[in-house]
Order: structure tokens, then sequence, then C-alpha cells
């Protein structure tokens, strides 16, 4: 096979035409160029130049080879630079996953980081629940994955991956704003017993959630609509047909005071009644844009407008 110091010899003594300034521009000698292009010609068969005592002339193989030789070398010129991009993480790919309310609050301050600070690098994100997502970093389909869980509904994770604490987040009881409970300054859970309920499928994190707080109130909850649409339970709860509970992450302009949009915010206390969010990868994973990545993610969790707890009511046991 062909290396690259030979078609490096055979370009320079087509362009030079001569074995001793062919040398002296590749940095050797003479005969050591000439001990190369012989080996390529009983290697291939074939006469690559003509030779005369004053000078060397490329036969038509010596011309086609150096052709193509040249594009060889500026190929693989052109290989190691990209090679070394991506080993200063000048280049490269991040493949993001979120759950739905992380990607509407958090995902987008980092794909527009990297667009700004890094337009080389290919970004892709999906949307989906840690559920999906950690088996697609398991599998090595993604990168990263912005995961959570409730504080009452704790996870037994896979090995092989590492999670970063992104944001702890309290969870809130929505209420219609006409509520007989909504300008209480304290809530019992007991005083829910006999609300209408709206949660998400009964084989999500956030169902069990409900029922585990519920049972700590002595009932548990009557849920008459299931969703797993994040927009649904509000209008549902303005329109007055059930109560729910959601993280603050999924609250998007919801007022904490009753108002033309028929809710009402009341925060849940107790320190299990909360959500937490990480961003999870791969143990082994080099990928070396994943901790900008994550850094991006603290940023967004930290400027997002922080709630006023001053007048709120609150949910207790």
């Amino acid at each position: 096979m062909l290396t690259p110091p030979q078609l490096q010899a055979i370009c320079e003594v087509v362009a030079a035409g001569s074995f001793r300034t062919a040398a002296r521009r590749l940095g050797y000698t003479p005969s050591a160029v000439s001990q190369q292009i012989s080996t390529v010609e009983r290697a291939l068969g074939v006469p690559l130049f003509e030779r005369s005592p004053r000078s060397v002339r490329p036969t038509a193989a010596g011309l086609q080879l150096a052709l193509r030789a040249g594009r060889l070398l500026a190929d693989l010129s052109a290989t190691e630079n990209e090679m070394r991009a991506y080993a200063a993480a000048q280049r490269g790919r991040l493949r993001l996953g979120s759950f739905w309310s992380a990607g509407f609050r958090l995902v987008p301050t980092v794909l527009t980081g990297f667009l700004r600070d890094r337009p080389e690098v290919d970004v892709r994100y999906e949307e989906g629940d840690p559920q999906v997502t950690v088996d697609a970093v398991l599998e090595g389909r993604l990168d990263l994955a912005v995961t959570f869980e409730y504080g009452v509904v704790p996870h037994s994770w896979p090995e092989g991956l590492e999670h970063t604490l992104v944001r702890e987040e309290p969870l809130y009881l929505l209420l219609p704003s006409d509520h007989p409970l909504a300008g209480r300054p304290r809530i019992r859970l007991a005083d829910l017993r006999d609300e209408r309920w709206i949660s998400y499928h009964e084989d999500t994190d956030a169902a069990h959630c409900l029922r585990h707080i519920c049972a700590a109130g002595g009932f548990l909850p009557e849920v008459l609509f299931r969703t797993n649409d994040y927009n649904l339970p509000y209008e549902l709860v303005r329109q007055g047909l059930g109560v729910a509970i959601a993280p603050e992450l999924a609250v998007v302009d919801t007022p904490t005071s009753p108002d033309a949009s028929g809710t009402r915010l009341v925060r849940l206390t107790g320190s299990t009644h909360t959500r937490r969010v990480y961003a999870t990868r791969r143990t082994t994973d080099p990928n070396p844009f994943l901790p900008q990545a994550i850094n991006l993610l603290h940023a967004a969790a930290a400027a997002l407008p922080e709630r006023d707890e001053g007048e709120r009511p609150v949910v207790t046991g």
C-alpha cells in the first residue's frame, strides 16, 4: 500500500523535475527520494519517471499518480485538521434530550449558547420523559438527558450513569380562583380529600407522586381527568373542573393570586414535596461538550424568575 511519504515524494519530483530539488524541499537525500520512487515502481509494476543524466521526466502513469496523490494528500491534511478541531472541542456533536417543561424553560439556553459560542458543533435535541431518555443515554443515542425524580418517588437509576443536580423545585397545588380554599393562608392536605383531581397517566412518576402526597393526608385522590399534555390541567382547573399538582418548571405564566386567569397557585410544604431536576450522562462518555452543556443548564435554572413567597398560602400535612 502506498504511504504518504511516497506520495509526497512523487508529487515533489513531478513538480521539481529533479530528485535533488525534490529532496531538498522534503528534507531528504536525493538517494532516499530515488529509492522511494523505485520502491513504488516495483510495487506497482509500472515506470513513473523517465530518467536521464540531467533530469527526470514523469511518464503518463507518473503524471496520473501525482494527480491522485495530490488529492489524497489534501484530503489527508484536511482530515488531520478536522481531527485536531475535534480534539480542541471546536467541532463535534452533542445529542441532548429533555422532558417537556425543562425543554421549554432550560434547554433553549443550551441550544442558543452552543450556536453562539460553538457554531461548528452539531447540536441535536429531542423531547422525552426520563424513562425514554435515560435508555437513550445508556445506549449511546443521547449524550445528555435532563431528567427528574420526585421527592416522594425516588428512582433506582441504572449503573453507568452520572447525575448532576440542576434544580430542586417546589410543587404547587393549582386551584380555581373561586375555590373556597383559594383565599386561605394555610391549607391542610386533609382539606383536599373531597376534591376532583386532574393528573397524568397512571404509569407516570407525577401520578405516583400525587397518590403519595394524598396518602399522607389520609385519602386517595379521585382522579377524573388524566392527560400527559402539560397545558391541559391548567385549562381544566381554570374551568373549575378540578384541582391539580404541578412542579414549578411546569408552571408557565400562572399567577399566584386570583385574577382573570381563573387559577391560583398554592405551594406545598415539606422536604419531600419537591422535584429534583438532573443532567444525566454516561460516566464513560468522553464528549468534550458535556461540561459546557451542564453549565448552561445551571445558568438557565439560576436565571429563572423567583416567585414571591411572601403572602402565598401553603399546603401542610
